[in-house]
């Protein structure tokens, strides 16, 4: 499988595709080197990131101006890691929703845990965001304050925003409905009786891409916004199913979804990296767990996304 940027109509007929074994990408230039780049999703997310910032591009937020002190708080992987995952719909939504000041996070709105990290007794959780952690609610409340504060100004300060959809399983919070970044436990957190499992569906994912776009182009209407949807395959199922057809089903709401949102909004293009990773099969997949993707194809996916929507 191969990307071939193509400046005229693409091929329509299954059997062109199958002779040549390349998906064109129509040329479609709406960005420049100018322009600055907000990336939010799941871990593809973060490769998505990092191939652009090796092209020299411009991204946000800037993660990597969030204090984190790590004799007190923990922030996801900051500052090894310039990214913080954001796996569903709904947690998206809810950073949107908070950057817009449509909610505030209440100060009691954390988890106790197990203190893992700083030899006390208990840490503090945020419910909401991968791996943010703090020795006391006051110190896990400032981080948090500059994590919002450090979104607010991607978003403020955006040209186009790229978002990588990546799973709709998702544990809701019983106190308030909202849901949680992660399953309950992981790394190490909480959440095991603060949350349910809820296997999310087509309307709802569609309801949080469609708030979200309501947001994004409200706050800044030349916005432009790229959606792709995670090559990545669930780590594992809380349904009934295999995980094979949980995946699937997982990801094509997404893709359906991603789709509905590029015909109903003029300035939201989709761009097909998960096809790009399906197309090649299971050598695009590393081999120490089969599914998070290699570097080089990732790194020719962004050169055919950069190729693809490029201003020259």
């Amino acid at each position: 499988m191969r990307a071939v940027r193509v400046d005229e109509d693409v091929p329509q007929r299954w059997a062109d595709f199958f002779e040549s074994q390349a998906l064109t990408i129509k040329w479609d230039p709406f960005f420049s080197r100018q322009d600055k780049i907000f990336t939010i999703g799941s871990c593809f997310a973060e490769e998505v990131r990092a191939a652009l910032t090796a092209q020299h591009l411009m991204m946000l937020p800037r993660y990597q101006d969030i204090p984190v002190d790590w004799s007190t708080c923990l922030v996801d992987t900051l500052p090894k890691r310039i990214h913080m995952n954001f796996y569903n719909t709904f947690s998206i939504r809810q950073e949107f929703e908070r950057a817009a000041g449509e909610w505030t996070q209440d100060q009691d709105d954390y988890w106790t845990v197990n203190d893992n990290w700083w030899s006390g007794e208990v840490a503090y959780q945020d419910p909401y965001r991968r791996g943010v952690y703090a020795i006391s609610p006051e110190i896990l409340l400032k981080t948090t304050d500059a994590i919002n504060t450090c979104f607010a100004a991607g978003v403020r300060d955006a040209d186009v925003f790229f978002i990588t959809l990546g799973l709709t399983e998702v544990w809701r919070k019983k106190d308030n409905g909202l849901v949680a970044c992660q399953r309950p436990g992981y790394q190490r957190g909480g959440g095991h009786s603060e949350t349910e499992f809820h296997a999310s569906t087509y309307e709802e994912n569609y309801a949080n891409m469609k708030r979200t776009m309501d947001i994004i182009f409200d706050t800044k209407p030349d916005a432009r916004v790229v959606v792709t949807v995670s090559p990545v395959p669930l780590a594992r199922t809380f349904t009934r199913n295999e995980i094979y057809v949980a995946n699937m089903e997982s990801k094509s709401t997404l893709r359906a979804v991603a789709g509905r949102i590029c015909s109903e909004y003029k300035g939201v293009r989709y761009f097909p990296s998960y096809e790009m990773v399906t197309g090649v099969g299971l050598e695009a997949f590393q081999e120490r767990d089969g599914r998070h993707v290699k570097p080089e194809i990732v790194e020719r996916i962004m050169k055919a996304f950069v190729a693809h929507g490029l201003i020259e």
